[in-house]
């Protein structure tokens, strides 16, 4: 017996010896490449985080490529009891800096006067050059479109000076007996402008402007509606356009280090980012991710995690006593991105003792999203958002019994229940258990 176990003890080693000498250049080219991985990653994550600041940066750089970092790995930017937020500009709908844009548009109130279109031409008027300018008298553009509507002297609007003077553009795009280019025998302007489409005051903006503009892209002012009514109402009621002096304190936030800056360096900071934390996208199913774009019009999820505390009356866990909770609180560790629900613009980002930091959207039909307990906001008052675009990073800021991100949404001034308001939508904020 003992033989015979010597016997197969000797043949299953010059076997195993016959192996390797057959296949030993394939064993070693595999060990070099696994342990070569292993030593980039390991030496890739050690550079990240050889020290607090370095391991906080490649954190945020992971939550700006859309993975869920958890607090104790992601740093906000230090923030005091009142830390200091983007300075809003001296009219509502407008950010700091923009005293040009604000000219252009009261420039356009004053032609829509002349004009006699009222409030809704104007909305619809500065929706238009919001979409064709930003509200900017540019010189060039598209073939030979130019100034603030990007409209073209080949096609009759006028010479290139023309087009380019505020008044001048405003008029030809209101059209009526107000137009430079009105004739008195047909009794309409040619180019036609906004008072030459039939039932205007009744259409959709989009289709209102585009009865003007015969824009390739006829779905795009509609975005706008939000922002421009904020200007109209503004300008109407005659706020000053002065630009305001900026804040003592507010100014450019301290340079963060970017994913690009990763790359841009040679380090592989997605192979880290996906070693090391969750995608947010693989969360739950659902509405888009944050960071996700969804065309105008549609709603998305802010943020895909589980309600922790619903709309209505309650029992303050930390005041202890009865009131109103008048939004939606989501599970959310600090650095969490939330998405803009859709389109719409910034109306503020603005600090108080009980929400923290908090950014404020506008959105068309007189509806308003908060957002609030952020650690960071990433945007500015008067910027304009794209639904699923990532606004700010959930945190713990202001009254509360731990991180967390609360959402409310208010119709024309009052807030309202945010599951059934966003149900209506074909968004279920109850999605992700």
């Amino acid at each position: 017996m003992e033989a015979v176990a010597a016997w197969l003890a000797l043949w299953a080693k010059t076997r195993a010896l016959g192996w390797l000498a057959r296949h030993w250049p394939k064993l070693v080219a595999a060990v070099l490449m696994v342990g070569g991985t292993a030593a980039f990653l390991a030496v890739t994550a050690v550079s990240l985080a050889s020290s607090a600041g370095q391991g906080a940066s490649a954190a945020n750089a992971c939550t700006e490529l859309g993975y869920t970092v958890d607090q104790a790995a992601y740093h906000p930017p230090p923030v005091d009891q009142a830390p200091t937020t983007p300075a809003e500009g001296p009219v509502p709908g407008f950010g700091p800096g923009d005293t040009d844009k604000i000219a252009n548009a009261q420039a356009i109130v004053a032609a829509g006067g002349v004009a006699g279109v009222g409030r809704r031409g104007l909305i619809v008027a500065i929706a238009t050059a919001l979409q064709e300018s930003g509200l900017r008298n540019l010189d060039d553009g598209d073939r030979d479109s130019l100034g603030l509507f990007q409209q073209r002297p080949s096609q009759g609007w006028g010479t290139a000076e023309q087009v380019r003077d505020p008044r001048f553009a405003a008029l030809a795009f209101f059209g009526g007996s107000t137009s430079p280019h009105f004739n008195p025998e047909s009794g309409r302007a040619s180019p036609g402008g906004l008072l030459e489409v039939p039932g205007w005051m009744d259409l959709p903006i989009t289709v209102a402007a585009q009865s003007v503009q015969r824009s390739a892209f006829p779905g795009a002012y509609a975005k706008h509606e939000a922002r421009a009514t904020v200007i109209v109402d503004a300008l109407g009621r005659g706020t000053s356009a002065t630009a305001a002096p900026l804040p003592a304190g507010t100014g450019e936030q301290s340079a963060v280090v970017t994913a690009a800056d990763y790359r841009t360096s040679g380090v592989d900071i997605d192979a880290f980012c996906s070693s090391t934390f969750q995608l947010a996208s693989a969360a739950g199913p659902g509405s888009a991710p944050a960071g996700q774009l969804i065309p105008a019009g549609e709603w998305t999820a802010p943020l895909r995690a589980r309600v922790t505390s619903p709309f209505g009356n309650r029992f303050h866990p930390v005041f202890h006593e009865w009131r109103l909770h008048a939004g939606t609180d989501f599970h959310a560790a600090v650095g969490t991105p939330i998405a803009a629900p859709t389109v719409g613009f910034v109306g503020a980002v603005s600090w108080s003792s009980g929400g923290g930091l908090t950014v404020t959207l506008t959105h068309a039909g007189g509806v308003e999203t908060q957002h609030l307990h952020l650690s960071e906001a990433l945007v500015k008052p008067g910027d304009e958002v794209q639904g699923g675009q990532v606004i700010a990073l959930s945190g713990g800021s202001g009254v509360g019994t731990g991180p967390h991100y609360h959402y409310e949404v208010h119709v024309d001034g009052g807030p309202v229940d945010a599951e059934p308001f966003m149900l209506q939508r074909g968004v279920n904020l109850r999605a992700w258990p």
